[in-house]
């Protein structure tokens, strides 16, 4: 796995994988909508041997965020 961009609900989420030593990778990601940087989060935990594990970790770290704004945004509407 790469760090492709993950399109949900209207935001791109760019999934980072964040090496820590020889043998320890921590996730991170970069949430945009419309080409704007909304949200940017380092050193996610739990921190993972594969690098892979914590990208795809680093995903659901960020559909979590993202689902907390969409409702935050739907409740000022």
């Amino acid at each position: 796995m790469d760090h492709q961009p993950v399109e949900y609900k209207g935001y791109t989420i760019l999934p980072i994988a964040i090496p820590e030593g020889e043998d320890l990778y921590f996730g991170g990601y970069e949430i945009s909508k419309d080409g704007k940087v909304v949200r940017v989060r380092k050193k996610t935990m739990p921190g993972f041997f594969y690098r892979d594990a914590a990208l795809t970790d680093s995903i659901e770290h960020a559909k979590l965020e993202i689902e907390n704004l969409v409702a935050m945004q739907e409740h000022d509407d």
